[in-house]
């Protein structure tokens, strides 16, 4: 089994303090047969035990479930992947925000796409507030269904959301690059955290 997870993202480097407040979550899916769904229920179960683990305040809300992804997001979706290793633009040369991404009411929008794009994190520019865009792409060959490749991959690309970058531990969930094969897993089986990672979580978002 292999996981592969492709990250494109827009993030601030450095710790800086940010209001402790519960994020909403908006996940769009074609279907409600959509494999990847149960999986992505499971990445952020996960994060609240680690965000409660640490002794943050901040929670992911229980998600609002789309079964109709608006074409103006998955065409937004793909013209941000296709800037992937690109150097940045300035804020007023990037691609327009639809309207219909622009007025979900979410802290993310977690796309479960229907596309083939890589995977990753896009903080929203032109917003006020700290929104992402989490597209995960259309699985397929022979990690398609499989559980544990879309538990991780969307895990992974949440943590971006709270402001986490790769680490070079190939055995820990925000690797860069993994080897899940000879990692170690918890009794959920979700990768850890780094102990950097679990401080930099409660600096950031302080304790309840």
């Amino acid at each position: 089994m292999k996981i592969v997870v492709c990250v494109f993202l827009v993030v601030a480097h450095g710790i800086s303090t940010v209001s402790a407040t519960d994020r909403s979550v908006v996940i769009l899916v074609p279907s409600p047969s959509d494999d990847r769904l149960p999986p992505a229920k499971d990445a952020i179960a996960f994060w609240n035990q680690m965000l409660a683990d640490v002794g943050s305040a901040t929670r992911l809300l229980r998600p609002a479930v789309v079964f109709e992804t608006p074409r103006s997001v998955e065409n937004y979706a793909r013209l941000i992947a296709q800037r992937v290793g690109r150097l940045p633009v300035p804020d007023e040369l990037e691609p327009e925000i639809p309207s219909t991404l622009r007025n979900l009411n979410a802290d993310i929008v977690l796309l479960l796409s229907g596309q083939d794009v890589m995977s990753y994190a896009w903080a929203l520019p032109h917003t006020e507030s700290d929104r992402y865009l989490v597209v995960i792409r259309k699985v397929r060959g022979l990690d398609r269904g499989d559980p544990m490749v879309s538990r991780h991959v969307v895990a992974h690309e949440l943590g971006h959301t709270f402001g986490l970058l790769h680490n070079e531990d190939s055995h820990t969930l925000m690797c860069g690059p993994c080897q899940p094969l000879t990692a170690e897993s918890d009794a959920r089986g979700f990768l850890p955290l780094t102990a950097a990672e679990r401080i930099y979580l409660l600096e950031r978002y302080g304790t309840r």
